[in-house]
């Protein structure tokens, strides 16, 4: 029997790209979040997908525990987990202090075991090339622009990268400045990663909030001995933008979806 196989008009894959929700594409954190008083003391509740990432997390806050820049870690529990509660409030304005706290932030995550590697000994590049891919197949990026990107990669593609420890998520409201000295404190304990591409979670605070400041930024963390990234920035900034927009394709954030901000990568 001749199996009959048809393809999709062009107007569903343009309304499907546009309206992933719409088609059960989008695709949701499984994950919720509680505050909990106890003899008077506040503890934030994470309860996640399963006990494999909740560990990992209990992992990541050992290794950063003397360090100070997270809550402090109450107990992991299955697929929970409790972290002290910091009271304190959110940055609401950008300033220069904000920005150098946030440098030295990331200057503390980046000195935890970096290490400089060979670029082919590591996942990113061909996990660029599978995000240009799939951006070009639902239609985000056009052939064109897609064959650019791929002919622009090579020579952006250091011999070399750091890899270690990052922070993938930092908005501003993920910041919490402490009520006792103001210390900064990044609050959304499932942002630490490790084995990242080191310079990844600075792109999206540039890409989010850190416009005019993105100068002092860098210097500041240049002058507390990070890892340095920034002759192979463009290489980090490209596959952060991939791998951002791909999240944002699933997530059904259109909004924050722009191919324009892949078409300097390609030249003249």
């Amino acid at each position: 029997m001749l199996k009959q196989s048809f393809s999709r008009p062009l107007w569903l894959s343009r309304i499907q790209t546009r309206f992933p929700s719409l088609f059960g594409l989008r695709l949701r954190k499984a994950k919720s979040l509680h505050f909990v008083s106890i003899n008077g003391q506040r503890f934030k509740r994470v309860k996640l997908a399963d006990s494999a990432i909740a560990a990992d997390i209990e992992h990541n806050l050992e290794v950063f525990h003397a360090d100070d820049i997270f809550p402090r870690l109450v107990t992991c529990y299955e697929q929970e987990i409790w972290v002290d509660f910091i009271a304190g409030h959110r940055p609401q304005v950008v300033t220069e202090q904000v920005v150098r706290q946030v440098a030295d932030f990331y200057a503390t995550i980046y000195a935890k075991r970096a290490e400089l590697v060979d670029t082919a000994d590591t996942p990113f590049p061909a996990r660029l090339a599978q995000d240009l891919r799939f951006l070009n197949q639902v239609g985000i990026l056009s052939d064109l622009l897609y064959e650019r990107l791929c002919l622009a990669v090579e020579p952006l593609t250091p011999q070399q990268v750091w890899l270690g420890f990052d922070y993938t998520d930092p908005v501003l409201k993920n910041f919490v400045a402490s009520q006792e000295g103001g210390k900064l404190y990044a609050v959304d304990v499932e942002g630490i990663a490790d084995d990242q591409l080191i310079g990844m979670g600075t792109i999206k605070a540039c890409v989010r909030w850190l416009g005019e400041f993105q100068p002092l930024f860098y210097e500041h963390l240049a002058a507390q001995g990070a890892s340095d990234f920034q002759p192979y920035m463009p290489f980090v900034e490209l596959c952060f933008l991939a791998k951002w927009t791909k999240r944002n394709f699933f997530e059904g954030k259109k909004k924050k979806i722009d191919a324009r901000v892949f078409e300097r990568f390609c030249g003249s």
